[in-house]
This record gives structure tokens, C-alpha cells and sequence, in this order.
């Protein structure tokens, strides 16, 4: 058990806030900072009334002074980096935004981290990095071409990551994300998600009146994308892992997905079993950066770092997300 802290950044947010719980759960001290402006502050307060050993300081990685500060008064020995801008949409109209808030504020994290002698991070970067797939399913040897300024953003910093002299790093490229804690406690708040499971459950909550799936020509069985899902807890539960492991694998990159791809026309079904009503669809457009198909292989990790997923199937992360936005409708 490393004796400092686990720094997570961006561990108010969704997956990073799963993390935390996780960590603690493990016997880590966690410092979490977050700015807040796309995470929440109640799953912090959640786990504080829980564990006597979470952190919180409210802080924005483009301010290097304060990340000084941080580095010079807390004893940190790792860093998990979730903090970062993600939607591909949101990506192609602000490149500029997502290139400082991605790129160059986590360049400002490893600066610190090098001043103050913290030598080990765990990257969250993402499977838009691969771009449109020449093959599936995708393993970490497939080309790399990201479509977005989003995906760039990720792959930019990955590179730098390889570039930096004496800093051990492990790289997480996951594939869709989804579920909520299996307690109930915490769960994906964000009603402003644009992510295909949030804009169904609106749908059944009676938020939103129709879901709108972009695309019906693509080459599939029904014409919609086909995405890999896994839920949040096995991803929290790698990040750990990789901590565990970063000895023996520092440079590696690994891919976190299930391996079963579902339609989105699919997910919509199963959601509709799930929830107990028909989910009104219409059909648009496809999105520009949006690509036909994308399934992980995640062989690699689950030999090297001994991970299984536990709680990615569908109706898992369906089941486990419809119960907690039930009990919170408009979030925390």
C-alpha cells in the first residue's frame, strides 16, 4: 500500500467519483480536485460521511501556482488523471477548448508532478483514438487516427505521456462507459449527458418525449452504430489494478472494453424491456467524428493485470443506471 496520497483528478465527475469510492474501499487515502464545472460535489460529500480518508480541494489544472501548491502541501505518491473534456460533438466546434482543457492543463499536471518527484499516473484516454476501425474488434496494436479534436486531445497527451523521462505511466483506452454504483449511492448525474444511455432513460423518465438515433445506414443488421459497453465499476476497478501492477507494466497501453458489441437500435430494445414502456425513436442524420462500429479486444489486460469485467452485461448496466436515475431524476 503506497504510504501518500492518490491524487484523482477530475474525482468528482462520473467514473472518476466511482473510483474514489473504490480506492477508499481499498484502504487508499484519495485527494480528489476537481473545478467542479462538469462534476458534482455531493458524491464527494457521499463518500466523506462514509470514509475518513477522501480529500477535497476544488482546483483547475490550467493554474499551475495552485497545482504547486497542492504538490508542495499534500503527500502524494500516484496520480489518477480522469479530469478532461469528452464529448466528440462538443469537440468539432470548440477544437481550441479542448486542446487546453485536455492537452495542455494535463501537461501542467505532469509538470507539477516532475517538480515534486511523483513519478507514477494512470491515464484515462478513450477508443476514439483508433478512429474509424480498419478491423474488429480493435486491439491496442490498430492503428491510431482520431476524427475529433476530442480524440486528438487524447492521443496528443498519450504521446507526451511516452515522452517524459522517469515517469511511470499506464494508459486506459476504454470504450463506451455506463451502470451506476451497484450500492445506489452514486450513478451518472449529468442531466445534460449526451450519451446514449442517459438520452434513453430522459426518454422513460418522461424528460425528453423521443430518443434520436443518428444514422440508419450504416453497414450493420439494422443500420445504427454498434458500440462496446462496459460498466463504470469494472472501469474503476482496472484504474486500480493498474496501480497495483504499474511496476511491471509502465508505458503499456491497454484497451477496457466487454468484447460484445450491441446496436444502438439494440440498446433501445433492451431499455425498453428494462424500463417497462416503448421508447419513442426518430432517426437523424449521422454526426460528424461519429464512426459505424467500435468493440474492444481487452485481452491484454486481462492477462497482464488480472482484470475480468464483473458488471458489463447490458442489462447490468441498464438495470443499474434506470434504478438510480429513478431515485434521482434531475441528478444529485
Amino acid at each position: 500500500m503506497p504510504k501518500g496520497k492518490i491524487l484523482v483528478t477530475g474525482g468528482a465527475g462520473y467514473i472518476g467519483s466511482h473510483t474514489v469510492k473504490n480506492l477508499l474501499k481499498k484502504g487508499y487515502r484519495v485527494l480528489v480536485i476537481d473545478n467542479l464545472s462538469r462534476g458534482f460535489i455531493e458524491p464527494i460529500k457521499i463518500l466523506q460521511r462514509k470514509f475518513k480518508n477522501l480529500e477535497f480541494i476544488r482546483a483547475d489544472l490550467n493554474n499551475a501556482q495552485q497545482l504547486d501548491g497542492i504538490f508542495t502541501d499534500k503527500e502524494i505518491d500516484s496520480v489518477m488523471h480522469f479530469a478532461a473534456l469528452v464529448s466528440v460533438e462538443e469537440s468539432m466546434k470548440c477544437p481550441e477548448r479542448y486542446h487546453q482543457e485536455n492537452y495542455l492543463n494535463s501537461i501542467n499536471l505532469v509538470d507539477a508532478m516532475s517538480k515534486h518527484g511523483v513519478q507514477k499516473i494512470i491515464f484515462s484516454s478513450s477508443c476514439v483514438v483508433y478512429g474509424t476501425p480498419k478491423y474488429t474488434p480493435i486491439d491496442e496494436n490498430h492503428p491510431t487516427n482520431p476524427q475529433s479534436p476530442y480524440g486528438q486531445t487524447k492521443l496528443d497527451f498519450e504521446k507526451y505521456l511516452s515522452k517524459v523521462n522517469n515517469l511511470k505511466h499506464i494508459i486506459f483506452r476504454y470504450f463506451n462507459v455506463g451502470g451506476s454504483d451497484i450500492d445506489g449511492n452514486l450513478g451518472k448525474s449529468s442531466i445534460t449527458n449526451e450519451d446514449l444511455i442517459s438520452n434513453i432513460i430522459k426518454v422513460g423518465l418522461g424528460q425528453n418525449n423521443i430518443f434520436t438515433i443518428y444514422g440508419n445506414d450504416y453497414d450493420t443488421s439494422d443500420g445504427t452504430t454498434i458500440r462496446d459497453f462496459l460498466h463504470v465499476e469494472d472501469i474503476s476497478r482496472a484504474h486500480i489494478l493498474a496501480l497495483e501492477h504499474l511496476d511491471n507494466y509502465s508505458g503499456e497501453i491497454f484497451n477496457l472494453g466487454s468484447g460484445s458489441g450491441f446496436t444502438v437500435q439494440g440498446v433501445v430494445n433492451k431499455a425498453s424491456e428494462i424500463i417497462g414502456e416503448k421508447i419513442n425513436i426518430k432517426f437523424a442524420a449521422r454526426r460528424p467524428g461519429d464512426i459505424p462500429i467500435s468493440v474492444a479486444i481487452a485481452q491484454k489486460a486481462k492477462d497482464s493485470l488480472k482484470w475480468e469485467p464483473q458488471y458489463s452485461d447490458l442489462d447490468i448496466i441498464l438495470k443499474t443506471d434506470w434504478q438510480w436515475r429513478k431515485k434521482h431524476p434531475h441528478g444529485y
